[in-house]
């Protein structure tokens, strides 16, 4: 197994293109254990090409990626639990519960059966959402969602959360609320 060096993301010369357009041209930047990041840019500047990449769901074309030690092109698997994802768009199963929709992404990520329901009533509550646990996600409005898809992306402990656009569709008070429990758990 690779032992990780300081930093939790390592990234050179990654390139991605789509035919003749580059979304991706030879990035490279890293990332410490503990320290938050973002990038910044106008639409079209490649972020969530590059999430997508570090998230394993794109390959890139060329360079080099390593999340936590790990490449995530040859141990997409082991890289998949190191980290939790708020995707841009929506990702729940509107026609679950919200309990349901924690719960199948508890065992998914191998949380352990006697931790599962404590680990899920805690991110519900923090989100605001326990009273809610039992409704249909598809009757939630766009904020309600997006705080479950957060508590959801947190229920496993990862060591690496990636956020995109994740205070969108958030209330002011929801919003502080998020960055202030993201710096706790920094």
């Amino acid at each position: 197994m690779n032992e990780p060096s300081g930093d939790i993301i390592e990234v050179k010369d990654l390139v991605k293109t789509f035919g003749s357009f580059t979304a991706v041209g030879g990035l490279s930047f890293s990332v410490k254990r503990g320290e938050i990041f973002s990038f910044l840019g106008p639409n079209g500047a490649g972020k969530t090409t590059t999430i997508k990449m570090l998230t394993t769901l794109l390959r890139p074309d060329s360079g080099l990626i390593r999340i936590a030690g790990l490449d995530p092109a040859r141990e997409p698997l082991e890289v998949r639990r190191k980290f939790g994802i708020v995707f841009q768009d929506a990702s729940l199963d509107d026609e679950l519960t919200a309990w349901e929709n924690m719960f199948f992404h508890a065992v998914l990520y191998a949380v352990p059966a006697a931790e599962r329901a404590t680990r899920i009533e805690d991110m519900l509550r923090f989100v605001g959402l326990w009273d809610r646990r039992g409704d249909l996600v598809k009757h939630f409005s766009g904020g309600m969602k997006r705080r479950l898809e957060i508590a959801r992306c947190l229920s496993h402990r990862p060591e690496l959360i990636f956020l995109d656009e994740p205070t969108s569709g958030l209330d002011p008070q929801n919003r502080s609320r998020l960055w202030e429990h993201l710096r706790r758990l920094n």
